[in-house]
Order: structure tokens, then sequence, then C-alpha cells
């Protein structure tokens, strides 16, 4: 039943996304831990494993990997009442965090634009129907 099947179908934007989230996962979780807290590193993981099985970027790992974008690049940060807002008030902007927080803001970026993504006025991407067809 499986003979014909091929299964190394290359797909080059997950093998991108597999690429960051394995190059830089902990880095990636560890920023999400100090920027959303233990949700938004769960939700790193949760991506990192959903990224390694999968065989293309579906409407759940698209929107996980929009989504740690959107915290990397402090989208939310702003409201004082946020949990985020809370968090990120304890950053010391010349800290090594912050430093990182941004390269890996910037790797998001390429990778989201790469998959076809483009974002709006207010840099933040949106998933599109086209892609998730």
């Amino acid at each position: 039943m499986f003979d014909s099947a091929d299964f190394n179908i290359f797909d080059e934007s997950l093998a991108n996304a597999r690429n960051l989230l394995f190059n830089h996962g902990h880095d990636i979780a560890q920023a999400a831990a100090l920027l959303g807290g233990a949700a938004a590193e769960a939700r790193v993981i949760s991506c990192a494993l959903r990224l390694e099985t999968a065989t293309r970027i579906d409407r759940r790992i698209l929107r996980d990997l929009i989504a740690i974008h959107r915290l990397l690049a402090l989208q939310d940060v702003g409201d004082p009442d946020d949990f985020e807002t809370c968090l990120f008030a304890g950053f010391h902007p010349a800290s090594p965090e912050v430093e990182t927080i941004c390269v890996l803001t910037d790797l998001f970026d390429d990778l989201l634009r790469s998959i076809g993504l483009e974002p709006d006025c207010d840099g933040a991407f949106q998933i599109t129907e086209l892609l998730t067809a």
C-alpha cells in the first residue's frame, strides 16, 4: 500500500521552519518564556514537535509561527494590564537577552516572508486563505 508513496517530498518552507526551530529552538523557547511565560514556551516546544513530523506547514503550524513572531516582535506589549507588558517591563534595553530576541525576531520575519506572508502596515503577519488551502 505504501510502496509507491513518496515520503521524501521536499518543501522548502517546511525545511526552513525546521532549521530555524532546530538550530535556535533553545533560544526561542527561552525568549518565549521571558516574554510570555510558560504558556508561550510550551507553544514553541509544541510547534517544534509538530514540525518534526509534519509533511507540510499546515494552518496550526503557521498560526503558531505567527504567534511566536508576534511575541518576539513585542506586538502585544503596550497595554499596562497585559501579562506580556509586565514581563517586558523587567528588561534592560542593553541586556544580552534583548539582542537575542531582536535576532530571533529577524529570523522569524525572514521565515514568514519565505513562506509567502507579508506583514501589514503594523508589521503583523496574518494567515491568508491562499496559504492554507
